[in-house]
């Protein structure tokens, strides 16, 4: 008889919470449906990947054993899962991208050596996994996986450096889906470069590196994915932005007349009407307003201005923080408290404006103010 263990308990749960996050995020009313669609098939392909681990270490026969190589596809699934969904959320004009399918011959020679494996009786099968033919195929298989993973890693780490690279020309404040996003990716290179080292540790050396292993670590992974899960039902929303070219065309693109036109309205939207103080000021809110285009105010800030969007807006926030501290508002009110009023929204955000702006952290700046 089998007995029920704590492992059993740690796989039971996460397929449990992965079936039901794959259902709820569905529905989310949010820009991010399209997004969130590929975000439930790479949740159910963890919970593939948890459920064919619960069988391989409790309930592992020969006839199971096949059919866990065929659960073991999702490796070559998920790194493309994982690109599709950072294209659609990000970058916009990317709601329906999806990749060829010649990014998906993997997961179909993987598939066509499962249907290979099964056209043989139990005991010819037994023969042959432990013959030299199939311990190749089984290197193949394990190496593949590790150099498919590593190659959509390292897109999406490319992605999301391309991200964060426009991000400050479009948005005028933190996106913490951005700095999660960027974790998950680490902690995805710390899981997949462990993977490696043990593949090349046992199957070149000899030497297991357990409980460090295939199988240990897509478990870690699938858990892993289900954080991401549960944080998209937090923070659901991503701002966003065109996927630019890696390297944009910087020739004069306005005439004198439109430069001016911009020189104004800038002024008149950012000084006078104080737009700044918008908490979750876009460029797109900016160009609205000025009824131009992004691209027009983003050429200007960065080529006339030398600045980006994100630096700009940042600029008159932290005048206007000084503003209320001249005003002596800091003896009535907490350094957050006002610079919320200006329109940060966060400490962390703040703290590396104002560093910026005036060498000097906002406390030290203000226990340097003479007595009054």
């Amino acid at each position: 008889m089998i007995s029920f263990e704590f492992l059993d308990l740690i796989l039971f749960l996460g397929i449990s919470q992965g079936v039901f996050l794959a259902i709820t995020i569905q529905f989310l009313h949010q820009k991010n449906k399209t997004a969130n669609t590929i975000l439930s098939l790479i949740l159910l392909t963890a919970v593939t990947m948890l459920l064919g681990r619960m069988i391989y270490f409790r309930f592992l026969t020969l006839s199971l054993f096949r059919w866990t190589v065929l659960i073991d596809v999702v490796i070559f699934i998920f790194g493309p899962l994982c690109y599709m969904y950072l294209r659609r959320l990000a970058f916009s004009k990317s709601d329906y991208f999806k990749l060829s399918w010649i990014h998906y011959l993997p997961a179909v020679a993987h598939i066509l050596f499962f249907l290979y494996g099964m056209s043989f009786s139990l005991d010819v099968y037994k023969e042959k996994i432990s013959s030299v033919t199939f311990n190749i195929s089984f290197f193949i298989i394990e190496g593949g996986g590790i150099l498919s993973n590593f190659y959509y890693w390292y897109l999406n780490t490319n992605l999301i450096r391309r991200y964060k690279k426009e991000e400050k020309n479009s948005v005028s404040y933190k996106q913490n889906l951005v700095s999660f996003l960027l974790v998950f990716q680490i902690a995805v290179g710390v899981f997949l470069t462990a993977w490696f080292i043990s593949f090349i540790s046992s199957k070149l050396f000899g030497y297991s590196m357990y409980p460090i292993g295939y199988d240990a670590l897509w478990v870690g992974i699938s858990i892993f994915i289900f954080v991401v899960g549960y944080y998209s039902l937090k923070e659901p929303k991503l701002f966003r932005i065109p996927l630019q070219k890696e390297k944009p065309n910087r020739q004069k693109r306005l005439q004198e007349d439109q430069i001016n036109f911009l020189e104004k309205g800038l002024k008149d939207a950012i000084e006078e009407e104080k737009m700044f103080l918008k908490p979750n000021l876009t460029l797109r809110d900016l160009s609205e307003r000025l009824d131009t285009s992004t691209h027009n105010i983003s050429w200007y800030l960065n080529t006339i201005k030398g600045s980006n969007f994100y630096d700009y807006v940042n600029h008159y926030r932290i005048k206007e923080f000084l503003q209320k501290v001249e005003n002596n508002e800091h003896q009535d009110h907490t350094i957050l408290a006002i610079s919320m009023d200006v329109g940060f929204n966060s400490k962390s955000t703040f703290n590396k404006a104002f560093k910026l702006e005036m060498n000097d952290t906002p406390s030290n700046y203000i226990k340097g103010l003479p007595v009054v």
